[in-house]
């Protein structure tokens, strides 16, 4: 199924309103939604590979991924906001191939502004466009790097495998990545895409933007459940 076509994109809207989404993607793929995701993403981890961890949280898929990559290899963590990070850096004194990153992945090196939940360790904190669209709650300036600029200042920490999950900000780490698409050691990018965030954003067509953009550059799509994209080759 194509989960980015106008059709699913309409209905997703329609079933999210009605508070269904996860209980539709249960009953589709029996079981929670990401279930065949994190088993997939981790099936295409070989030992010694690089791994990006595009907003890592604290550090739960970060552990995993240096488990299956083994000593020889390298997980790059990126999570701006500073309560997760300090977890995240927790995560990292245990495994040494961890290499934790306080920023997120953007188009372009600077700063922006979350929208930080009352939980400090939630995993929905995201990016605002203004201060005003969350009222009075907690918002966090964080650093923003480029994944080219960042590949290119880290030359030893070129990725094998890319998970990005960061809250309808999907479209501007892609903007930044785009120098490493064409580049063959790049097998394997895992995308969480948050559809409802992106549509409150006006970037509803970004999945599909992603999706053309990814099979250009020679990668074959699976949409592993309604919100989980895998690009391989």
């Amino acid at each position: 199924m194509n989960f980015s076509s106008p059709f699913f994109v309409k209905l997703r809207a329609v079933t999210r309103r009605l508070g269904l989404n996860r209980l539709a993607a249960s009953v589709l793929f029996r079981g929670d939604y990401e279930d065949r995701f994190g088993p997939r993403l981790l099936d295409e981890i070989r030992a010694s590979d690089t791994v990006w961890d595009v907003g890592a949280n604290v550090g739960l898929y970060t552990s995993q991924f240096a488990q299956r990559a083994g000593d020889d290899g390298r997980v790059v963590a990126f999570e701006p906001v500073p309560a997760c990070f300090s977890a995240l850096e927790k995560v990292a004194i245990e495994r040494r191939i961890i290499h934790p990153v306080n920023a997120a992945l953007g188009a372009e090196d600077g700063y922006l502004t979350m929208a930080l939940e009352p939980d400090a360790l939630a995993a929905t904190h995201r990016v605002v466009e203004e201060t005003g669209e969350r009222g009075d709650g907690a918002f966090a300036q964080v650093p923003v790097r480029s994944g080219e600029g960042y590949a290119a200042q880290h030359p030893d920490f070129f990725p094998n495998v890319i998970k990005i999950d960061v809250e309808g900000f999907e479209g501007e780490v892609f903007q930044g990545l785009r120098a490493l698409l064409d580049d063959k050691r790049l097998r394997c990018i895992g995308i969480e895409m948050h559809f409802g965030l992106l549509q409150q954003r006006g970037e509803s067509d970004t999945p599909r933007k992603l999706e053309d953009e990814l099979k250009e550059h020679g990668f074959r799509l699976e949409w592993t459940d309604p919100s989980h994209l895998l690009a391989l080759r």
